[in-house]
């Protein structure tokens, strides 16, 4: 079993965003490469369809593969949907790996 977290960190509400967007996306990939994926725990942000983490679990014979492509700093870029005039468009995910 491999676990992976998501992690915004300490940043705003856009990178809690990002990490329900990158949660979402983790889990139809590992579903279409046949990595069992189960979400063990889960904190939400402070908006809506928002989390501050998450952490999962990875099965399979294609796990660890799966798994480091997904390691590292993950960067989203897009207008802010909660502040339309921010200048930034850079978010970041933290995920680690632990086996």
């Amino acid at each position: 079993m491999i676990l992976l977290q998501l992690s915004s960190a300490q940043g705003p509400d856009e990178c809690c965003l990002a990490v329900k967007k990158a949660l979402d996306c983790l889990t139809k990939e590992a579903a279409r490469e046949k990595v069992s994926l189960t979400r063990l725990e889960t904190e939400p942000g402070r908006l809506p369809d928002t989390l501050r983490s998450a952490l999962v679990s990875l099965d399979g014979e294609k796990a660890m593969a799966f798994s480091e492509r997904w390691c590292g700093t993950l960067l989203w870029i897009c207008t802010s949907p909660y502040r339309p005039h921010h200048g930034r468009k850079n978010w970041y995910v933290g995920i680690g790996r632990f086996s």
